[in-house]
């Protein structure tokens, strides 16, 4: 009893709008066959009388809800005059006067009695409540709005993650490439112009003989006499004798001269007396203050006015 007690006062307002809706649809797709073909002419009949309900659907549902519908309001009631219209210009263009008033007519019927059915339905509430209504809809919108926006800014944050790890992947992947290919860009180079024996080189002083010329001792191509008692060579003792060790000295410390001098640009004569004193303390190696300046001299005059080592 209750289901048809509601839904009593819905059944003349919908019975009316089915009319109108169907007289709408035959009204505009007659006219509109003039001009178009009949399938086509129907068809926008269909979706302007469809706009049309989903217009009175929507305020129907807004007003039972309390909350605002000034956008299906306001396109009801835009269609209503142009419904009007079109059905009252059916009828006058069959040339029968009663038929335009009866067409014209059930439209506006229908939206009043749609009306007065909506009002006596709908949900009253306060003005209050329906602010904290709106409120409480705002701040769900709000929420929703977030979240939205976060789940979007995770998932840029994935996208750039997952473009910096290929970009990545890619760098390593070329860098593997580029190497092995210079490996073997080495190897047919190495095979092209092969180099010739170490024992066949032209060299000057090896790095042995370097290494130990700069820590004060003797390499191993000098002969390692023994020496006597008053410091003169001897043998069966293998130690160098005063003479050979002085001369070693003095080549490991101008080698050191030549080294610390071959800067860019050169060091001043403070510098290189200082860095010398220190470099030859740390090798065991001697020099007065005079030898070090004649080598800074030496190596200035061997360089020119130009500065450092070629």
């Amino acid at each position: 009893m209750s289901t048809i007690k509601k839904a009593t006062p819905w059944a003349l307002p919908a019975v009316l709008t089915a009319v109108a809706v169907a007289w709408a649809i035959d009204a505009i797709g007659g006219i509109l066959a003039h001009q178009a073909a009949a399938p086509f002419a129907y068809s926008v009949a269909v979706l302007y009388d469809a706009v049309w309900l989903y217009a009175l659907a929507q305020e129907t549902a807004h007003r039972r809800q309390g909350s605002s519908a000034r956008l299906p309001k306001a396109i009801g009631w835009v269609f209503l005059p142009l419904t009007v219209a079109v059905l009252a210009a059916r009828g006058l263009l069959a040339g029968d006067t009663l038929a335009a008033a009866v067409g014209a007519l059930i439209p506006v019927l229908a939206k009043v009695t749609l009306v007065m059915a909506i009002d006596r339905d709908r949900t009253r509430i306060s003005a209050r409540a329906q602010a904290a209504i709106d409120r409480t809809r705002a701040a769900t919108r709000d929420r929703i709005a977030v979240s939205r926006a976060v789940a979007a800014a995770r998932a840029d944050e994935t996208k750039a993650a997952a473009e910096i790890l290929k970009a990545t992947r890619e760098a390593e992947a070329e860098a593997v490439t580029v190497t092995h290919d210079a490996y073997e860009r080495y190897a047919e180079v190495i095979e092209q112009h092969p180099l010739e024996p170490a024992d066949q080189l032209p060299g000057l002083v090896s790095d042995r003989e370097l290494e130990a010329l700069l820590s004060g001792g003797v390499p191993e191509p000098v002969p390692a006499l023994g020496t006597g008692g008053d410091g003169q060579s001897g043998t069966g003792s293998g130690t160098p004798s005063a003479q050979e060790a002085k001369a070693a000295n003095d080549q490991a410390v101008a080698l050191l001269a030549a080294q610390l001098y071959a800067t860019n640009p050169p060091p001043s004569k403070r510098k290189f007396r200082e860095a010398m004193r220190a470099e030859m303390n740390a090798r065991g190696l001697t020099g007065s203050w005079e030898t070090i300046d004649a080598l800074y001299d030496r190596e200035k005059a061997l360089t020119g006015p130009g500065g450092g080592q070629p």
